[in-house]
């Protein structure tokens, strides 16, 4: 039996709106996967922000304790002298029993130095922090890699460095360091010249740290330090980390000497600060002679 040319021209016609529907659907559907993970992005949002404003409450409790603290320092150093004066022109105590006092004294106020120096490297350290979570949302804000394209016969696509490299730093903020070294291995790996190349060689010897291995962090802060001396934002930390995992570690001599090469070598930053009252926590004399660089420790 044949078919009339009419009802064939219809069932040709009805095909393609078939098709087209399909492909209406799909899209629908990708519009609501997007809007759910639109929804997901604003939670998260919420939620750090809900955090970093407890972590900003803390860190000014923090300033504030910092505060009392060298008020109390003043009141003490006040007090002293005040005692000193009225024990000289009332009593004339024996110079002995005089000077035993001032040591005394001396001793507390150091000890209450030491206090404040503690509290200061932790706040800084806080900020640190406050520093990897921001580059971590900043990483989760990103947007998503655009879907892949057709097969191209099976070739690997190269991963972008700027990606290879948020990776690296989502993983690392994240507390996942077996994972962050390996990508930020990879990252120097693939782009030796890139700018963030440092910095990724910086984060590992952190994360090596961060796992208690002192002498694989030490040899890492070793290479940023032999590989981009002329990188004054980053060597710096370097120098300060290396010497704070030499004292983790026990080399006490080799942090010192650290700690001395940083504040030759950048004297004007801040991290040749924090190494100054690193040394004075440690019983050192912070002088301006400037000590030969230390010896760099191999495995």
């Amino acid at each position: 039996m044949k078919m009339r040319p009419v009802y064939l021209l219809a069932l040709i016609t009805l095909l393609p709106a078939g098709n087209l529907f399909a492909a209406s659907k799909e899209m629908q559907e990708m519009q609501r996967d997007i809007a759910q993970l639109q929804d997901q992005v604003r939670a998260l949002q919420s939620s750090f922000d809900q955090k970093m404003a407890m972590i900003q409450t803390l860190l000014q409790q923090a300033l504030d304790a910092g505060n009392k603290a060298n008020t109390g320092v003043a009141v003490l150093s006040s007090t002293v002298n005040q005692t000193l004066d009225r024990e000289l022109n009332t009593k004339l105590a024996p110079i002995a029993s005089l000077a035993a006092k001032v040591d005394n004294t001396n001793n507390d106020v150091s000890e209450v130095r030491n206090q404040v120096s503690d509290l200061n490297s932790s706040i800084n350290k806080v900020l640190q922090r406050l520093g990897d979570l921001n580059e971590a949302v900043k990483v989760l804000q990103a947007p998503a890699p655009p879907p892949p394209g057709p097969a191209n016969g099976g070739a690997m696509v190269p991963v972008p460095a700027e990606t290879l490299f948020n990776n690296a730093m989502k993983d690392y903020a994240g507390g996942k360091y077996d994972l962050a070294i390996s990508e930020f291995s990879d990252f120097i790996k693939f782009n030796p010249d890139n700018p963030n190349a440092a910095s990724a060689q910086l984060n590992i010897g952190e994360a090596h740290s961060a796992q208690g291995k002192y002498e694989l962090a030490t040899q890492d802060f070793d290479a940023v330090i032999e590989r981009y001396p002329a990188n004054d934002q980053v060597t710096p930390n370097a120098y300060f980390d290396k010497g704070m995992a030499l004292k983790a570690s026990g080399h006490k001599a080799d942090a010192i000497a650290t700690f001395r090469a940083l504040i030759k070598n950048y004297p004007r930053k801040d991290q040749a600060a924090q190494a100054k009252e690193q040394l004075r926590a440690m019983g050192v004399t912070v002088t301006a002679a400037a000590p030969p660089a230390p010896v760099k420790r191999r495995k």
